[in-house]
């Protein structure tokens, strides 16, 4: 079964109306009978909109649920991958084989289709970490000079994320009390099942924080410090949000980053991982970027090419 012809590869932002009861029904399922938390219910959300949009607007769920097939799942997923990387991948094949699994059990399928969403398997030690080089991000901390609420945020947001290296979530969900501003530290809360960090604050985004706060922050009852700059005033709601400040930044700079460096958090994350590494201790090295196994860190020991050539053995017969 070939994908209807009126098919946009990438759809509304937005399920259509008939499409939402469905929707919910299986948010509800996945936070009630999955247990999974409400944050990663909602990041589902966006891809299961993409594989109901690649079956077309429905005029109704028994539309969409009729056109799913072994035939058209497997197109589906085949299309999907030549556009996106691993990552989305896997994230697009794990809500798609739950989304099927749902559908059988809740009686919306008359087969369980499951088993044709396989999961992407990517070797742990498969790729090397490449962060943002030095000069880059000194070059998109020092281009953001304006004062309006929007620059302060900004400027504010990437000098924390170059001098502690944490992920995007712990920037939105970093607090007010989490800054003590008496004692110089700052507290970035637990994610991605690693451990929370307590580091100094520095002075330089130490004062970028404060400006930020006095000067740029909305008045809101949220205590998460970053906000939006319209109103309603909220949070910034998703690591979307957050990518698409990081990369406007980056590329207002002039700055052309690498191939198979990154335009979000994680590029300044990897930056300072590969700087830290083979320069101060291992143990500090986990602690200073929240990791609980030290194998996850030493991902980053590909990224020091002195100490590996150091490693390698000799060449059989060689000079």
């Amino acid at each position: 079964m070939n994908a209807p012809s009126h098919v946009a590869t990438v759809g509304p932002r937005s399920l259509p109306p008939t499409l939402v009861d469905l929707a919910e029904e299986y948010h509800t399922n996945a936070i009630r009978v999955r247990e999974v938390i409400e944050s990663t219910a909602n990041a589902e959300r966006v891809y299961l909109r993409r594989f109901f949009d690649w079956f077309g607007p429905p005029d109704s769920p028994q539309v969409l649920l009729s056109r799913i097939s072994a035939d058209s799942v497997t197109e589906c997923l085949i299309d999907y991958a030549s556009k996106y990387g691993p990552g989305s991948r896997c994230n697009m094949q794990r809500t798609v084989r739950v989304f099927l699994r749902f559908a059988y059990l809740a009686g919306h399928l008359e087969c369980d289709l499951s088993a044709l969403s396989p999961t992407v398997r990517v070797p742990r030690m498969g790729k090397i970490l490449r962060g943002i080089p030095p000069a880059s991000i000194e070059v998109v901390l020092t281009g953001i000079v304006g004062d309006t609420p929007v620059d302060l945020r900004d400027r504010a947001i990437l000098w924390l994320l170059s001098t502690y290296g944490v992920r995007g979530v712990q920037i939105r969900r970093l607090r007010l009390e989490d800054v003590d501003w008496t004692r110089s530290r700052i507290h970035f809360p637990a994610a991605k099942r690693g451990r929370s960090i307590e580091a100094p604050l520095s002075a330089k985004a130490g004062n970028r924080l404060a400006e930020y706060i006095h000067k740029g922050r909305p008045s809101s009852p949220h205590r998460e410090v970053f906000l939006t700059t319209r109103e309603p005033f909220e949070p910034i709601p998703n690591p979307q949000r957050l990518s698409e400040l990081i990369r406007r930044r980056i590329e207002k700079a002039g700055v052309v980053l690498p191939e198979g460096v990154l335009y979000g958090a994680h590029a300044f994350r990897h930056a300072l991982a590969s700087r830290l590494y083979g320069h101060v201790p291992f143990k500090d090295v986990i602690d200073i970027m929240g990791h609980r196994k030290p194998s996850t860190t030493l991902i980053y020991g590909k990224t020091d090419l002195v100490g590996l050539r150091k490693a390698a053995l000799p060449w059989p017969g060689g000079a």
